[in-house]
C-alpha cells in the first residue's frame, strides 16, 4: 500500500475542507475570488483583448471587457464544480447533463471497429466532459499535460479518473491512445493551444492563420478512425447544468496524399473549434497566447502583454 507523502495530505486538507461547503456557496465564494483576480490581472486581461481582437475585429471595447470578466467568474464555477465530482452520482449526473448527439460515436464505432476521436479545446467546464460522458454512456480517455507538481497533479487526476474515465499522460500518448481507440473508447485531444512550427500547421482560425497540432489529423489518417467535435456547454441560464455535444464525423480522405489531407484535416479541425466559439465566446478560455508562434518577419501580437 501506498502511503502518501505529507505535502500531498497538505493539499487533500483543504480540499476536503472546500468539499464541505455546498456547491452553490462554493461557487458563490470562487466567482468572487476569480472576479478579485480579473480586478488585478491586468497582463492576461491584454492577452484575451488581443486574442478578441483577432477573432472578432468589430467587436467594441465594452462587449469584450464582458466576455472577459464572464471568463474569470466561470473559471471559479468550474473549480468549484471540479472540486465537488466525487458527489456527482449517476442521480446528479442525469439530472445536471444531457448528451446531444451520442450515436455519432456509435455508428462510427461499428462502422469502423475502433474508438473515434473526439476534438476538443479549453471550452465549457472541460474537464467535467470525461466525468459525465463516463456515467451516462460510457467510459472514455483524454490526453493531459501533467502538472509540475507530483503531489497535486496525483490529486487532479483521481478526480479525473473518478468515474472510470482515463487520463492519458501528453509526453507518452501515442502507444496508450492506440491501445485506447482499439479497445473501442474515444480519446478526447485538445487541439486549441499554441504549438511551435515542429509540431503544428499554419492554418486558419478565426481572422489569422495559427499554428495548430497535426497530431489528431495524422492520428486519424494512419488508424482510419472517425473525428468528433466534442464540446461542453454551460447554460446560461443554470449555470450548474451542462449539454454535452457531439458532431458528425469530419469528411476525411484517408487515400488522398497524406500531408495534404493531414494540413486540410487540421483546417477543418479548426473550423469545427471556431463554430462552437462563435457560439458562445465566453465560454472559451480566451487567456493562452494562441496566435503567439508566428511566420519569420510577421511580429508577434503578444509584444505589449
Amino acid at each position: 500500500m501506498k502511503i502518501e507523502k505529507p505535502l500531498g495530505l497538505r493539499y487533500r486538507l483543504p480540499l476536503r475542507m472546500l468539499e464541505m461547503i455546498p456547491l452553490p456557496i462554493r461557487a458563490f465564494l470562487f466567482e468572487m475570488l476569480l472576479l478579485i483576480v480579473w480586478a488585478a490581472d491586468g497582463k492576461h486581461r491584454r492577452i484575451a483583448r488581443v486574442n478578441l481582437r483577432i477573432a472578432f475585429p468589430e467587436m467594441d471595447d465594452k462587449e469584450a471587457t464582458r466576455i472577459i470578466r464572464r471568463c474569470y467568474v466561470q473559471l471559479g464555477t468550474s473549480a468549484a464544480e471540479f472540486i465537488e465530482i466525487p458527489r456527482m452520482d449517476r442521480a446528479y449526473v442525469e439530472k445536471h447533463f444531457k448528451i446531444e448527439g451520442g450515436d455519432h460515436l456509435l455508428e462510427a464505432l461499428a462502422e469502423t471497429g475502433v474508438g473515434p476521436l473526439g476534438l476538443t479545446g479549453h471550452f465549457g467546464n472541460w474537464e467535467l466532459f470525461p466525468h459525465a460522458y463516463s456515467i451516462l454512456a460510457g467510459p472514455v480517455s483524454f490526453i493531459v499535460r501533467p502538472l509540475a507538481n507530483p503531489s497535486l497533479d496525483r490529486i487532479i487526476q483521481e478526480r479525473r479518473e473518478f468515474a472510470g474515465s482515463r487520463a492519458i499522460r501528453k509526453f507518452d500518448s501515442a502507444k496508450a491512445v492506440l491501445k485506447e481507440i482499439r479497445n473501442g473508447r474515444m480519446v478526447g485531444i485538445l487541439i486549441d493551444q499554441n504549438v511551435d512550427t515542429m509540431n503544428g500547421v499554419l492554418v486558419d482560425f478565426f481572422s489569422r492563420k495559427a499554428y495548430t497540432t497535426f497530431g489528431l489529423a495524422r492520428l486519424a489518417l494512419a488508424t482510419r478512425t472517425t473525428i468528433h467535435s466534442a464540446f461542453i456547454f454551460r447554460d446560461p441560464e443554470r449555470k450548474f447544468h451542462h449539454t454535452l455535444r457531439i458532431g458528425l464525423p469530419l469528411s476525411m480522405d484517408p487515400d488522398a496524399p497524406r500531408e495534404e489531407e493531414m494540413e486540410r484535416l487540421t483546417l477543418c479541425c479548426n473550423q469545427e473549434l471556431e463554430k462552437v466559439i462563435r457560439q458562445a465566446p465566453d465560454q472559451w478560455l480566451w487567456f493562452h497566447r494562441r496566435w503567439k508562434t508566428r511566420p519569420p518577419g510577421e511580429p508577434n501580437p503578444y509584444a505589449d502583454c
